[in-house]
């Protein structure tokens, strides 16, 4: 079920600066924040957080922390927020 929960999900960000980035999953509206860190001396996305949903949805927000970590490092690389 994960699988076919990653394949549709679509994101948009709600908020993007130099440390932190937030976005919300279009569809189930599961939000997610990440930061941006120091790692080695290049800047990356860190952990992700997951921010309340009060919403009833069919998938739990983990089903997308993958695509999202993926679509805010494009994201926040396209924006040069990270290396």
């Amino acid at each position: 079920m994960a699988e076919d929960a990653e394949e549709t999900a679509e994101f948009s960000v709600d908020q993007i600066d130099a440390e932190t980035i937030l976005l919300r999953h279009v569809v189930e509206q599961h939000r997610y924040a990440f930061y941006m860190e120091q790692r080695d001396g290049k800047r990356v996305i860190g952990d992700a957080i997951t921010l309340g949903n009060t919403h009833v949805t069919p998938h739990d927000a983990a089903d997308f922390t993958a695509t999202a970590r993926f679509f805010a490092e494009t994201e926040a690389r396209q924006r040069g927020f990270i290396d």
